[in-house]
């Protein structure tokens, strides 16, 4: 009788322990998902965004009239991302890749659409936003001994990476008053555009993977807001708080 009691107390105290350890387990996995990776040996520490407008390159930038006062030519309305990596390593560890990976475009702007295009490979203008250089669902930097971003790397100590959101169906700049033309966003007013009808909101995740074959990724959200851009020319965002974005192993 008193070992059937005593068996009884085990068993429950087994139950206990299981249903505690369930819990603890449970508990973790919740607080791990809600915030993710703490000391991360790389942090993204700044995302600056830069738009503007200028010629597609597919056409040349002449008159089609003599008189050199009538102009026609298609714009790119671009965003150009910058991403920075900022290095937390304490146990020397290096960058192999960073992938910008299922990029999205959440929001799409109210005239034209979104596409995505890497760093021209070739000498000349940091993007050409033609075909050959479209980005279709992700893109990757190599680590390596230096940053470029022409040949896609990145610094393994960190560095910055780069890539472009461009609206290249906004239609014709057309004009037969002005003698010359500054390509920047205030070819857009001509064009019957306004910053709201640009902006629009984009998502990605960045991985980041090291050489000790870990690997981090987050998803990351940003407003490309476009403000002033039709008025000055140009308009930037910066990004500094990323206490939204969690960074999980993969």
């Amino acid at each position: 009788m008193i070992n059937k009691k005593v068996q009884r107390i085990k068993l429950i105290v087994a139950i206990i322990v299981i249903v505690l350890i369930a819990i603890a387990i449970g508990i973790r996995i919740y607080f791990y998902n809600k915030n993710g990776e703490k000391n991360m040996p790389f942090q993204v520490s700044e995302i600056i965004i830069v738009s503007t407008a200028r010629r597609y390159e597919g056409e040349a930038a002449t008159p089609i009239e003599d008189n050199g006062s009538i102009w026609n030519f298609q714009v790119v309305q671009n965003n150009d991302m910058y991403i920075e990596i900022k290095n937390n390593a304490k146990n020397n560890e290096k960058i192999r890749n960073i992938k910008i990976a299922n990029i999205q475009i959440t929001q799409n702007p109210g005239k034209g659409a979104i596409k995505v295009f890497m760093p021209n490979s070739v000498d000349g203008a940091r993007y050409t936003y033609t075909d050959e250089f479209e980005v279709k669902d992700s893109l990757t930097y190599r680590g390596s001994e230096e940053n470029s971003y022409k040949d896609l790397h990145i610094n393994r100590n960190g560095g910055k990476l780069s890539i472009s959101f461009a609206n290249k169906d906004l239609g014709n700049y057309s004009s037969g008053a002005d003698t010359e033309v500054t390509y920047d966003g205030k070819m857009l007013a001509k064009m019957g555009c306004k910053d709201e009808d640009l902006k629009f909101k984009l998502a990605f995740d960045l991985i980041i993977e090291l050489e000790d074959g870990r690997a981090y990724s987050g998803r990351i959200e940003a407003d490309v807001n476009c403000d002033g851009l039709v008025e000055n020319g140009t308009s930037q965002v910066d990004i500094k708080d990323f206490s939204n974005v969690v960074f999980k192993r993969i």
